[in-house]
Parts: structure tokens; C-alpha cells; sequence
């Protein structure tokens, strides 16, 4: 069999879950590390300082709108996309990827040239706090990236469809190239200081859409727009609540960079920056988990599956269980090491290690909470039901905002940092409470959650322990490799390292967790 043949049949196959989510975490893992040499560049280059504050104050609007419009459309579209394959036929399909996808960027691309031409309205309403100067840069990025944020939505979409046919492998195999080119373009282009910046990430997105829509061309032809589609009627009943819900999630973000404004130079780009490495370490061993979980939850739903569906949530719980809440507790003794590692060159001076590493240990609380989010909400979605995400997303929103004005004074980045892993902490609670009580069944196991949480506990004793006895640098990395080591023999000696580790990855039930269920 040729290597293409092998890889679309493990990825189309619903027992070769694991094998997915393994080469999706290589993909990712080496994707992301080429992202972490792309922000060391931008770092050298720009540093915390007002540049990259108003880059991504400029960011806030547009990925509002984006978030609202795209972001709502994409996820609404994935679980009815997979029922028209289902119920109907691949014709069908086309018809209704088409139309969505060509009226979503039309929507989209009306929205962000509104916003381009009353940008300095639109920064004054965002960020009251910033000077002449910031404010004047912040409206020159948002009319600079206003063609990045079409051309980004309509890349979403696409690997919105990727993800529907389990083709989990094709956007990060192109992916790789986007840090390449986001690295030539800002040296190409460096002499133009802020606009090399815009540039940055206007081209990388642009080329990965032309190889990948190519690809997935059958699904956007315009020819196959088509009106009064069941389905298309269905997507937008949704939808309303989703706006509200995508717009709270980003809006989490914009409260914390509105209030950052109104501190010292280099607080929004700092809480960026530890925000960039929580984020990268959710997308190396949280996103595969959700990403191939959500059409296996979106399959289970469609089928009324709720015994499939437990079993399925309870796996990806565990995985991102194991995986996210040692990181967690390793950021807290090396939090300022992996800062300085990776960013402290050029224009990232010691200040802005110092500045940065706080927040990044506060953000690191939420790290479980936010992947578990996001395949609880995917089973909502599957469901059709929208309303409930926006409400308790409605209500971390509101104790976002209170916690923000509640640490501000003392804590600055640090307090708005430590807000919002408090408000996701909150979110997967409620929501895991709400599906007991929709289902009657318990999508979380404590006990497990328990003995990750000791296992974590006794890797961080061994790390304090080698930085008290060791000097110079290699303790860094032997406190790492030794953490690493001891949190593996830890959770194979109290089992939460599974005998049959494979086997608990392809998601098949064993008989244990039949009796539980």
C-alpha cells in the first residue's frame, strides 16, 4: 500500500484515533517549535515595547469580527457539514460548503472594511488609555492587516472542511510553511520596521489558503451556491447564540488588552507573549486531542450515541488530563528559564523577561480548562444546542471584567492574566454540572484528575529540589529531563499511566469503564 493510501486510511478510520492524534502531535509539536524560532525573531525585532503593543491592540477589532463571523460560522458548520455527508450525498455537501463559505467572507470582508475606514474611532473605543502615538500606530495596523483577516477567515473555513472529512493532516503537513515564510518576509523586509510586521502575516496565510483551497476546490465553487438549503437555514438558527458565545470568548481577550493599556509600555505585548507559550503548549497536547475528537463527538451525537459519546469525552478528559496539568505545575519553578530560553535576545532585554514570566505562570492555571472547554462545548455544538455555552460564557465574561478591576491595581498584567484562567476555570465547571444534569451522566473523572494532580506535585518536589542543589546551566535542563522522568514513573507506579497505554489511546472501551458506565 503507498504511504498516501496508509495515511488516508488511518485517518478515515475511527479505531485508528490514536495513531491520528500521534502524528497530528509530531506535526504539531514540529510546527510549533518552528513557531517558537518565528516569535524569537519578533521578539529580537521588536521586543515588548509600543510596536508590538499596537500590533496587537490592532488585532482585537478584527479578531472580534473574525471571531464573531467566522469563528461562530466554522463551528456550526462542521457537525451539519458531517450530517449532509450522512443523510444526504457528496453533491449536497458542495452545494452547501459553497454557499456558506462564499456568503461567511462576503459578511466578513464588509465588516473589516468598515472598521478600516472608522479605525481611529474604533482604537479610541478599544483603547482609551493609549497616547497619540500608540493610538496613531494601532490605526495604521488595523488598515494594514484588514486583507490578512479576510484571506485568515477564509483559511479557517477550509480547515473547518479538512477537519469534517478527517483529513487532520493535510493543514499542518502546509502549515510548516508558514513560519518560513513569516521569517524570509520579516528579514526581507526589515528596513520597513512596523510594515514588515503587517507583511509577516499577510503572506504565509495567503499561500497556505491558495495550496489548501486548491486542494479542497470541489467544495468552493462558486457554481454550487445554491439557495434555500435545509441545512443552510438550520446553520444560521444556530449561529445567533454561537456570535454571542465566540464574541464573549474574544472579548475575554480584548478586556484584558483594554485594561493593559492603561498600564506601563509592554504590558499587552508581555501578556501576548505568555500567552503565546501556554497557547503553544495547548496546541501541541491539547489541539490534536479536540481536533480529533470533535467529528467523533459531532458522529456519536448524530447517532444518539450517549454511551459512545461518554466514553469518547472521558478519553480525550484523561489524555489532556495527563498531558496539560504537569506543564502547569512545571511552569511554576521555570517559568522565567523558559522565558529567558526562548525570548531574552536582542530587544527582549531582562525587563521584559521580568515583565512577562508572572502572567505566564498565571495563564498556565487554565491550560487543562481550556482544551476540556472546548470539547465540552463541541458536544453542545453536536447537538445543536448553542444557547447554553453563550450563557455561562455570558457569565465568565462578567467575572472576568470583575476579577480584572478586583487584581489591576496590585497585580497589573499579572491580576488580568490570573482572571481569565480564573473565569475558564469556572466555565468547564458549570458546564460539566449542566451535562450531568442534560444526560445524567458524568463526563469527568475525579478520581483520575486526583492522581495526576500527586503525580505532578511530587515531579515539581524533584525540580525544586535539583535547582536548590545544581548551579550554572545545566540545571535548567536537568531539572526538566529529571521532572520529566519522575512524572512518568509516578503515574505508571499509581496507574495513571495505563498498562495497556495504546490500547487507552485508540479509545476502546475496556471493561472496567463498561461496568462504570
Amino acid at each position: 500500500m503507498s504511504l498516501k493510501r496508509r495515511i488516508g486510511s488511518l485517518i478515515h478510520s475511527r479505531q485508528n484515533m490514536s495513531q491520528a492524534i500521534l502524528l497530528i502531535t509530531i506535526l504539531t509539536l514540529v510546527s510549533k517549535t518552528m513557531g517558537f524560532v518565528r516569535d524569537i525573531f519578533i521578539a529580537y525585532f521588536f521586543g515588548t515595547g509600543s510596536v508590538m503593543d499596537a500590533y496587537l491592540a490592532s488585532q482585537s477589532p478584527l479578531g472580534l469580527i473574525n471571531g464573531i463571523i467566522t469563528g461562530t460560522i466554522v463551528a456550526a458548520f462542521i457537525p451539519l457539514f458531517v450530517r449532509v455527508i450522512k443523510s444526504k450525498n457528496e453533491e449536497e455537501a458542495k452545494h452547501f460548503s459553497a454557499t456558506i463559505f462564499y456568503s461567511t467572507t462576503l459578511m466578513l470582508a464588509a465588516a473589516v472594511v468598515l472598521i478600516a475606514i472608522f479605525a481611529p474611532e474604533v482604537t479610541h473605543l478599544f483603547f482609551p488609555g493609549f497616547g497619540k502615538a500608540d493610538h496613531d500606530m494601532t490605526v495604521n495596523f488595523i488598515r494594514w492587516m484588514s486583507f490578512a483577516t479576510v484571506i485568515g477567515a477564509m483559511l479557517s473555513f477550509v480547515n473547518g472542511l479538512l477537519q469534517s472529512e478527517k483529513k487532520f493532516l493535510a493543514y499542518p503537513l502546509v502549515g510548516l510553511s508558514f513560519d518560513f515564510i513569516v521569517i524570509g518576509t520579516l528579514f526581507a523586509t526589515k528596513h520597513l520596521g512596523a510594515v514588515s510586521l503587517a507583511l509577516a502575516w499577510t503572506l504565509p496565510p495567503t499561500f497556505i489558503f491558495i495550496v489548501l483551497g486548491f486542494a479542497e476546490r470541489k467544495y468552493l465553487n462558486p457554481f454550487k451556491i445554491k439557495r434555500k438549503i435545509p441545512e443552510t437555514r438550520d446553520l444560521y438558527k444556530m449561529i445567533w447564540p454561537l456570535f454571542f458565545s465566540s464574541a464573549l470568548g474574544m472579548l475575554n481577550t480584548i478586556v484584558d488588552r483594554t485594561f493593559a493599556s492603561t498600564l506601563e509600555s509592554g504590558a499587552i505585548s508581555s501578556l501576548s507573549y505568555a500567552n503565546r507559550i501556554t497557547s503553544a503548549a495547548n496546541g501541541v497536547l491539547g489541539t490534536p486531542v479536540t481536533q480529533v475528537t470533535y467529528p467523533s463527538v459531532a458522529s456519536r451525537a448524530a447517532e444518539n450515541d450517549i454511551r459512545g459519546l461518554t466514553i469518547t469525552t472521558k478519553r480525550a478528559m484523561k489524555l489532556l488530563a495527563f498531558f496539560l496539568i504537569p506543564v502547569t505545575f512545571a511552569l511554576f519553578p521555570l517559568a522565567k528559564q523558559v522565558i529567558t530560553l526562548i525570548f531574552q535576545h536582542g530587544n527582549f532585554t531582562v525587563e521584559s523577561t521580568m515583565l512577562t514570566y508572572p502572567p505566564l505562570i498565571a495563564f498556565s492555571l487554565s491550560l487543562f480548562t481550556s482544551s476540556l472547554g472546548a470539547v465540552l462545548v463541541q458536544i453542545y455544538y453536536s447537538f445543536k444546542n448553542t444557547r447554553t455555552p453563550m450563557i455561562f460564557g455570558m457569565i465568565g465574561l462578567g467575572i472576568n471584567i470583575g476579577l480584572n478591576f478586583l487584581f489591576i491595581s496590585h497585580l497589573k498584567q499579572t491580576g488580568l492574566a490570573l482572571s481569565t484562567s480564573i473565569s475558564s476555570i469556572y466555565f468547564v465547571i458549570v458546564m460539566l454540572i449542566s451535562l450531568r444534569v442534560k444526560f445524567k451522566v458524568w463526563f469527568f473523572d475525579l478520581y483520575y484528575f486526583i492522581k495526576v494532580i500527586i503525580a505532578s506535585i511530587l515531579m515539581d518536589a524533584v525540580i525544586y529540589l535539583i535547582l536548590f542543589l545544581l548551579r550554572g546551566k545545566i540545571r535548567d535542563f536537568a531539572a526538566i529531563f529529571a521532572g520529566i522522568a519522575v512524572y512518568f514513573l509516578i503515574s505508571w507506579l499509581i496507574k495513571t499511566l495505563p498498562n495497556r497505554f495504546w490500547r487507552f489511546l485508540k479509545f476502546k472501551k475496556s471493561p472496567e469503564e463498561n461496568e462504570k458506565l
